[in-house]
């Protein structure tokens, strides 16, 4: 029958819109919130905190890259996920480091 789609059809064009968003979406967020850390953890370091940005800044991008082939090759939904949200976790987290050592 012409233009019913059967339930395994569905799930594996969830599974793909998944994939994508964990591609555009995750691995950006996890990039971001790693470069936040690094500027942080510069920052406390004694680095200015313009010359931090700038260096994390342009290494963020090859992280991004990474992660993005990373997720677009890694097999499994749940690991895709969990290591983008642990990766986003820890970088957020290194991004507020400063600010509860009180050196913001």
């Amino acid at each position: 029958m012409v233009g019913t789609a059967s339930r395994s059809d569905l799930h594996d064009a969830g599974r793909i819109v998944l994939r994508v968003l964990g591609v555009a979406v995750g691995a950006y967020a996890a990039s971001a919130a790693l470069v936040a850390g690094a500027v942080a953890l510069l920052m406390l370091a004694g680095a200015d905190k313009r010359d931090a940005f700038t260096v994390c800044s342009i290494l963020g991008f090859a992280v991004y890259v990474a992660l993005a082939l990373w997720a677009a090759a890694v097999r499994r939904l749940s690991v895709l996920f969990g290591v983008l949200g642990l990766t986003t976790a820890l970088g957020a987290a290194l991004g507020f480091l400063p600010a509860f050592v009180g050196r913001a």
